[in-house]
């Protein structure tokens, strides 16, 4: 609620007011969705097995379809989609979010699974464990996206040495989802070329390179202007969805193609749109998750003591890759986005109301 009143503010005093204001007094409604999902939880906890068939459902039908349409061309719905660099997007169609959908959702998905086996004697968890993490890792190998193949991957290592429950399922999993990735990635030109040649490239690691750069040139260009928004307006920034308005201004010109729809870096966007006071408060969210994750992996490693269950601890890894700092983001007040971060919000909260009914009685 802080932070809505934060953006609501940056708006009203913002130069691009008349555009802005609509995300800033609209983006209430994803609290008041994170709220209602918790209450129906708590209503009945029911709900949480007909949520994680839900996704399961989803994770596998998108599996299938894109393996298809990675061999033929097509999903199932006759679908095509190529450009020079041919990238996976099964029933996104021409949005190329389908690696970010699957990376995003994965620790939230496992959460889901832990918890129907631990409440509800879920059937057959460690299978459906094993097929949501090789599923996960090949979409994200053949949906081109890079960023979403590095989000798994900071997942499934900080799964690794936080969750013990995960640990012995995840390991054979893991180098099967992993080597048969690479097998994927060799074999189609295309795919090798977007997520290792053109990576290599970008980053100016290649021997025709005249420097390093943070991601790639043009990344580098949305980052330039941010900062240069976050200088003018320090304390409460330009406004929510300001940045396209702003780049698009003559005089605030940094490079062909630097102007876009927003940065591509979450906390460069805050700093930019909200101000110093916008980014403090998500920034302190992610900072409490990083110390709670750390303590776990300390107090596992060293004390043998287990904190939380693993589907509590799971939906702090959810948050903490959905926040990452150092990875290209899309819109942070996108509402694709924005449901990503919210919806697993009510259900963070009816575990918070768990363990603290459970601590006091």
């Amino acid at each position: 609620f802080v932070f809505f009143i934060i953006c609501c503010a940056s708006s009203i005093i913002s130069d691009y007011r008349g555009y802005s204001i609509k995300s800033s007094f609209s983006y209430l409604r994803f609290g008041i969705f994170s709220i209602a999902a918790s209450i129906l939880l708590s209503i009945s906890e029911k709900h949480i097995i007909y949520l994680t068939k839900i996704f399961l459902i989803l994770l596998a039908v998108l599996f299938i379809d894109s393996l298809f349409q990675f061999f033929f061309g097509f999903n199932l719905l006759g679908w095509r989609y190529e450009n020079l660099n041919f990238r996976v997007t099964s029933l996104f169609g021409d949005d190329e979010v389908l690696g970010s959908y699957v990376a995003r959702f994965f620790p939230f998905i496992l959460s889901l699974i832990l918890f129907c086996k631990k409440k509800f004697n879920f059937d057959k968890t460690d299978l459906l464990i094993y097929g949501v993490i090789f599923s996960s890792v090949i979409i994200c190998s053949i949906s081109g996206e890079r960023t979403s193949f590095f989000l798994l991957i900071i997942s499934l290592v900080t799964i690794l040495f936080t969750c013990p429950q995960l640990k012995k399922i995840m390991m054979w999993s893991i180098i099967i989802s992993i080597l048969s990735s690479i097998l994927m990635i060799s074999t189609n030109k295309n795919i090798k070329e977007r997520m290792v040649d053109q990576t290599i490239k970008q980053l100016g690691l290649s021997k025709s390179s005249d420097r390093l750069v943070i991601f790639s040139e043009i990344y580098e260009g949305h980052y330039k202007i941010a900062i240069n928004m976050f200088k003018e307006k320090p304390i409460l920034g330009h406004g929510a969805k300001s940045f396209r308005k702003f780049c698009a201004e003559p005089e605030n010109f940094v490079s062909d193609h630097a102007c876009t729809t927003h940065p591509h870096n979450l906390f460069l966007q805050l700093l930019a749109e909200t101000g110093l006071i916008g980014f403090l408060i998500i920034f302190y969210i992610f900072m409490v998750i990083f110390f709670k994750l750390s303590k776990i992996f300390i107090l596992r490693m060293f004390n043998k003591k287990i904190l939380f269950e693993d589907y509590y601890t799971l939906i702090l890894i959810f948050y903490f890759v959905n926040l990452f700092p150092f990875a290209p983001s899309g819109n942070f007040f996108n509402n694709w986005l924005s449901i990503i971060y919210y919806l697993p919000a009510g259900y963070f909260l009816f575990l918070n109301n768990k363990i603290l009914l459970k601590k006091n009685g």
